[in-house]
């Protein structure tokens, strides 16, 4: 875990990865963070992960999540990127720094919002466009990469897989053209580009799984992987996107998919789910995964990595559920316990 590792061109301090989390301290209109979002995300760069993915961050506002997620979908808002930028590498000059990109597509709270079935090709070309001007804006707040959402049922997860597209044209699943087109688009821009992959979809019967995923990554030349699934709640699927209880190492099929097609060495891999301290992450090193992400547990603990991991998260999910109560995602176990 604490070794350097490098991606593109930049040195990570160390092999673990914050993975996106939604922290849900933003205006719910305008995407414009609240003083909350600098402190946890300054206070987060002093415990020395290696590599920050903040949250999904909506590229339009028909794209918007619908609850008070970080937007960075006008010029005005590079400048709330750069002041947390700007604290981040304040209190650590080793942090790096990587904006999500985000369309939540049908799952957006836009009236309207973008179905995918319905959409025409100048719908696509659009939302093509919206990724790219975003990542101009990332690239000018000084971040050092760019991650795509292509995960948990949104926008570009949807398009890949046969349960939600039901397209017959150039756009249908099997043939990710959306997702090939955001890339190159994002691609020109000159900034170091990755995906958050939908790896799994855990339905039945159906893609998105960890075949078709190795199939993208396969034909897609991205900076660096990372592997995710589940749904937006949990009906079809098996498991939501954020799992209850004791599963480990949520993705190793995929991991090993993915090692047998020798596709481990294309690209930096980081696996996040079910990693509860460094110890677990171990068993993702020994299967060749150079990066490991943890989500959850910075809520819960964001020093966990240097102060010897003392506050256990048990994963009960009520940090991320607050958000759909209006509320910014904390961890109430850990408040309780600084109150005393």
């Amino acid at each position: 875990m604490f070794t350097k590792f490098n991606i593109a061109n930049f040195e990570l301090e160390n092999r673990s990865v914050r993975s996106a989390t939604d922290t849900a301290t933003c205006d719910i209109s305008t995407g414009i963070p609240e003083q909350k979002f600098y402190n946890f995300y300054e206070s987060l760069a002093r415990g020395h992960v290696g590599l920050i993915i903040q949250e999904h961050t909506f590229v339009s506002l028909r794209g918007h999540a619908g609850h008070k997620q970080l937007g960075i979908h006008t010029d005005q808002m590079i400048q709330y990127h750069q002041k947390a930028n700007d604290l981040m590498r304040a209190a650590n000059d080793k942090i790096r720094i990587c904006c999500q990109l985000a369309h939540a597509g049908p799952n957006g709270g836009a009236a309207n919002k973008l179905q995918i079935n319905e959409a025409t090709a100048a719908d696509f070309q659009e939302v093509v466009q919206q990724f790219k001007e975003a990542a101009v804006r990332a690239k000018k707040a000084g971040y050092d990469c760019v991650q795509i959402h292509s995960g948990h049922s949104y926008l570009l997860s949807q398009m890949i897989s046969d349960f939600y597209n039901k397209r017959i044209d150039e756009y249908r699943a099997s043939d990710f053209k959306l997702l090939r087109d955001v890339l190159e688009a994002v691609r020109t821009v000159d900034i170091p580009v990755g995906v958050k992959l939908q790896c799994d979809d855990f339905i039945e019967g159906h893609t998105m799984n960890a075949a078709s995923a190795c199939k993208i990554i396969s034909a897609l030349k991205f900076d660096f992987v990372e592997v995710t699934g589940g749904g937006y709640g949990a009906p079809p699927a098996k498991y939501s996107t954020i799992r209850a209880g004791k599963d480990q190492y949520y993705y190793r099929h995929v991991i090993q998919a993915l090692k047998a097609q020798n596709l481990l060495d294309k690209q930096p891999v980081i696996v996040t789910g079910g990693f509860e301290n460094v110890e677990d992450a171990q068993k993702a090193f020994a299967d060749g995964v150079p990066l490991v992400g943890y989500s959850r547990k910075f809520l819960r603990n964001d020093q966990f990595l240097i102060d010897g991991d003392p506050k256990k998260c048990i994963r009960c999910n009520q940090c991320v559920n607050a958000i759909f109560k209006g509320q910014y995602a904390h961890c109430p176990i850990s408040e309780r316990e600084k109150q005393k």
